[in-house]
């Protein structure tokens, strides 16, 4: 959720012990004292307005319009499908999302402190294949030239500042995420051991000359060699080849919730093994913003100017007599609409997708999506800690969550107070399903304690500091790749389009939640749509 890959090859993207071990933590009294105290904030997905999916209490439908082209879905494939589509001419469409605000899983807002993000919240360098989102980065401004070999010039106020990130272990903060503070000589040699399997990882090809591992993930190999990975779990893959290391796993585990929302012993060996080895860019930077990947989904907005209906929700979808027919309940106003249009492209992901079109739970069931909480905290000062200072990323080594990012790190002005920080975490103790019973079931005041609890290991009494916290809730944050689902039947399927009428776009369909391929996956709609309107005509 936070969007990327921390090895050697420096890349930061969105828990360790169970949820129960860590509630039984004994709280510090400041703490007890400042969770009554402080300004507190839920937020999160409109749950509620979705879960209404499941009973399909609407009010039948007062009208009925007719439509050319409508997006149903507007995180980052919805917008990039809008933007294909108008830089192709074709502007007859409309966008509908559900929530208040385009943008998805990269959404940030604002306080009086900084922006924020409330998930992905930067984005690594591009690999030079990436031609596509090159160009949408240079349209952007965030690419301001190239250089006489073709190489991108980034804009350097949107390159990560320095320091990058640090480590919290044995009550010492080391500059970097990769643990080496306190660390044995066995440890050591795990950590190069494994170093060197990726490199080779990374520079591997197939006999059908891709890259094993590349992003977007439909450009690498199709190779058996490298598919069968997909197989086995990556702890499964690391005990095979005899790394069998408790401070490699720890490190791993983290890395692996980063991207994916579950750990080594759940993920599928293909998709651990890419998060190391698909980044081909040697620059080894990353582009973040005070509120995260939102800065960049803001650059869409202007292809859906005048064409985006909010706080709309579609619940049923169908083919009928050569047109799509949707209905769609509006929030605000508390009716429903009947639209006619000629095609769709649904930008949503396939747990909404089993609801609102017919004969989709078998192709829905194999999509498993981890529960997020995200947390932004405004903070007096951060209590003194030796070792290395506060950087963009903060690492709380064997942490529940993933740490924290300082939202003003990109300002100007650091250091300045009060600060800004955003905490992630990733819950995947158990089974999907029952975490994300969890998330809902538990009190507003339980994860306030569970936030701030994790925070206090790393900064004794900080709770007593803490002016504001905001929590995010996301349910379904990302799509987690259990072995056997990167390459299964069931992705193609879901991606196979319906009646060259309804086309689909989301980065479940890729199987790893990421922004390059969510970006992929609304382009790739978008040609298909506009390949058989061509055929139409």
């Amino acid at each position: 959720m936070k969007s990327g890959a921390k090895f050697n090859w420096t890349r930061r993207n969105f828990l360790k012990t169970g949820l129960l071990a860590l509630v039984a933590i004994p709280l510090v009294q400041s703490c007890k004292k400042t969770v009554e105290k402080l300004i507190f904030k839920i937020t999160g997905t409109n749950h509620i307005l979705g879960h209404r999916l499941r009973t399909g209490d609407f009010p039948k439908p007062s009208k009925t319009i007719n439509e050319n082209i409508v997006i149903i879905g507007g995180g980052i494939s919805g917008l990039s499908a809008a933007r294909w589509l108008s830089k192709n001419n074709i502007l007859d469409f409309k966008l509908i999302e559900m929530e208040t605000e385009l943008g998805g899983n990269s959404l940030g807002k604002e306080n009086q402190y900084s922006k924020y993000p409330v998930a992905a919240h930067y984005l690594p360098l591009p690999n030079l294949s990436n031609k596509n989102l090159i160009d949408f980065l240079h349209e952007s401004n965030i690419i301001t030239g190239f250089s006489e070999d073709g190489t991108p010039i980034y804009d350097e106020s949107q390159l990560c500042f320095t320091p990058h990130d640090r480590l919290f272990i044995h009550n010492y903060w080391q500059e970097g995420i990769i643990p080496h503070y306190g660390l044995s000589e066995e440890d050591h040699n795990a950590f190069k051991i494994f170093d060197e399997k990726m490199q080779f990882y990374k520079d591997a090809k197939g006999k059908d000359g891709a890259y094993a591992f590349d992003i977007p993930l439909y450009l690498s190999s199709k190779d058996e060699e490298f598919t069968k990975l997909d197989q086995s779990t990556f702890k499964d893959w690391l005990l095979a080849n005899n790394l069998n290391n408790s401070e490699l796993f720890t490190y791993l585990n983290y890395c692996c919730k980063d991207d994916y929302g579950i750990g080594i012993d759940k993920v599928s060996a293909w998709a651990g093994i890419h998060y190391f080895c698909s980044r081909k860019n040697t620059q080894n930077e990353v582009l973040t913003w005070p509120e995260g990947n939102y800065f960049i989904a803001k650059k869409f907005l202007r292809y859906t100017e005048n064409k985006t209906h909010k706080n709309v929700l579609v619940y049923s979808v169908k083919t009928a007599e050569n047109k799509v027919e949707l209905l769609v309940y509006d929030d605000r106003l508390k009716t429903s609409t009947k639209i006619i249009a000629n095609k769709i492209i649904l930008a949503t992901p396939q747990f909404v997708n089993k609801y609102i079109l017919e004969n989709r739970n078998e192709i829905s069931k194999k999509f498993e999506y981890a529960p997020w909480i995200t947390a932004t905290l405004a903070i007096n000062k951060f209590p003194i800690g030796e070792g290395a200072p506060l950087s963009w990323d903060n690492v709380i080594h064997n942490g529940f969550g993933l740490g924290y990012i300082y939202n003003q790190h990109q300002m100007l002005n650091q250091y300045q107070t009060p600060f800004s920080i955003t905490y992630y975490a990733a819950l995947c103790t158990d089974d999907l399903k029952s975490e994300r019973k969890k998330l809902l079931a538990n009190t507003d005041d339980y994860w306030k304690k569970v936030v701030l609890t994790d925070l206090e290991k790393a900064h004794y009494n900080i709770s007593a500091e803490v002016i504001s916290l905001e929590l995010h809730k996301k349910g379904h944050g990302m799509i987690s790749p259990f072995p056997n689902f990167i390459f299964s039947e069931e992705i193609k399927k879901a991606a196979q389009p319906i009646e060259n009428k309804i086309y689909f776009a989301h980065s479940d369909l890729s199987g790893i939640s990421i922004f390059e391929e969510a970006f992929y996956q609304g382009i790739k709609a978008a040609k298909e749509l506009m390949h058989d309107t061509a055929l139409d005509s």
